[in-house]
């Protein structure tokens, strides 16, 4: 065979190494933060979710008196949305917000196209799941070959590299789009177009709670900065076994 398909080959499994350990990285990268709600709690100060709810919760037109909820009751409120979207949005219904200094639930926190939204979320986060393992194994599977030397595995200089690269790529995009036209873009191409995914503060606390699509954007940077240092770190690790069995 000659030489210059076993080098399209080798580009072909450097790729796919390299695409499913950002993709793995990703995953875990997800399951990390899930676990912490995304750092709701702090970033409920940073972009003044506070504030935010003070202002919009006497303007929405479906439920009362959400701006005399306390930092603490919103960040249960989102808690509890954060499980339920990574438990096929069971539950979300039952979800109900207490405004300060009451014992009982003043009203459920989210209406029906709200919980439509959110189960689209949940089953976009079932896909992640299935995709996310798939990667590891593709990854895992590769890493072992390249262990016991049947592929020549890229140097990790080579995918330092590659993950730069896709980095300048995907940030050139992201200002020459726009972030906000990027976001909207991908709800569109996502989510069913006979739900609705975009609301008005006027009508939706959980877009106040969210103070979207701010928190959606810090939450995409902790996601990024995360995914950079597992794929590093998981690919620095595998580099260095396989240069001490040589």
């Amino acid at each position: 065979m000659p030489y210059k398909y076993f080098k399209i080959g080798r580009y072909l499994h450097w790729i796919s190494f390299i695409l499913s350990g950002v993709i793995a990285a990703f995953f875990m990268s997800w399951m990390v933060l899930a676990k912490s709600d995304f750092s709701y709690s702090w970033l409920h100060d940073v972009i003044d979710i506070g504030a935010h709810t003070q202002k919009y919760g006497p303007k929405n037109r479906n439920r009362e008196d959400f701006e005399f909820t306390t930092k603490t009751e919103r960040v249960r409120l989102f808690s509890e949305i954060n499980l339920a979207i990574h438990n096929n949005g069971q539950g979300l219904k039952d979800i109900s917000y207490v405004i300060n200094g009451q014992h009982s639930p003043t009203d459920t926190l989210l209406h029906q196209r709200e919980i439509a939204h959110l189960k689209d979320v949940a089953r976009l986060i079932s896909l992640l799941y299935w995709v996310g393992t798939i990667a590891s194994i593709i990854w895992l599977a590769l890493a072992l070959m390249y262990l016991r030397k049947w592929l020549k595995a890229p140097t990790f200089k080579q995918q330092l590299v590659a993950i730069t690269s896709l980095l300048i790529t995907s940030n050139l995009l992201i200002i020459v789009v726009g972030p906000k036209n990027l976001f909207y873009w991908l709800h569109e191409m996502i989510f069913p177009a006979q739900n609705q995914w975009h609301f008005f503060y006027q009508d939706s606390l959980m877009t106040i709670l969210m103070k979207a699509p701010d928190l959606f954007g810090y939450i995409a940077i902790e996601l990024g900065l995360m995914t950079i240092a597992i794929y590093l770190g998981i690919n620095y690790l595998q580099t260095t076994i396989n240069s001490r069995h040589c």
